[in-house]
């Protein structure tokens, strides 16, 4: 299996704090944000590479971080320096697939600030290559605000209708930025971006490919933490805030 890792968001919510530093590399219980991710993911799997994703602002401060990970990092810079010019999270995605060049093994997509605390292990071992794509769904809080979250029907484990930001939320299931696809995600990328060139979001993407392919759903099992403005973040801290950063 192979994972990116998206992080090459400016996070202007964050302001001052990602002024000078990386949303994925901002402190939590004693660690950069990514660093807790990471462990999650290599709970899971044995990745056969790592490649992340960053613009060109932060990216020594990753290359320095992924010196001290535990597997080898493949540091990408996508070249951008402001939040005008950022690629978005599907080309900086196109951008790691390109770069991993073509293959078999499953991708594991992972955002940077998507901060989970549970066992991936189970809902990735539901993956089937020949079934397609899988996403981590979770419950949000009812009523659902329109327009603020992906939306997910489905039976079963197959996804019927996915969403993205709908006006008139119909569920409470919404996928998270952490995705299994099939070896081929570049071909599906390629069309994609071709098709829709200025929709950027995971969200567009997966909403486009739920019209070429049967997508799957496996829960969210435990806590997890969408780290996007100071309120989340301040969470984040208080669920962490008693865990011992060498575990």
């Amino acid at each position: 299996m192979r994972v990116v890792l998206l992080a090459a968001g400016f996070a202007t919510r964050l302001h001052p704090l990602t002024l000078d530093r990386a949303k994925p590399l901002l402190e939590v219980g004693g660690r950069p944000v990514l660093s807790w991710i990471l462990d999650r993911v290599l709970q899971a799997v044995t990745p056969s590479r790592v490649v992340l994703v960053t613009n060109h602002r932060f990216v020594d401060d990753f290359r320095v971080w992924a010196a001290e990970a535990p597997v080898e990092v493949e540091v990408l810079d996508d070249g951008t320096s402001t939040n005008e010019d950022r690629l978005g999270a599907i080309g900086d995605l196109a951008l790691a697939v390109e770069h991993m060049g073509s293959g078999d093994e499953p991708v594991l997509v992972v955002a940077g600030d998507n901060l989970v605390d549970f066992d991936l292990g189970p809902g990735l071992r539901s993956f089937s290559a020949d079934q397609g794509p899988l996403l981590f769904v979770r419950t949000v809080p009812e009523p659902v605000p329109p327009a603020r979250y992906s939306e997910v029907l489905v039976e079963g484990d197959r996804i019927t209708r996915f969403r993205e930001k709908p006006t008139d939320p119909e569920s409470p299931l919404s996928a998270i930025c952490l995705h299994l696809y099939p070896g081929d995600l570049g071909d599906d990328l390629r069309v994609f971006r071709a098709e829709s060139p200025d929709l950027d979001a995971p969200g567009h993407f997966l909403e486009w490919l739920s019209h070429r392919r049967t997508l799957y759903a496996t829960p969210v099992s435990g806590p997890y933490h969408d780290i996007g403005n100071h309120e989340t973040l301040a969470a984040a801290r208080a669920a962490f805030a008693d865990r011992d950063p060498r575990a």
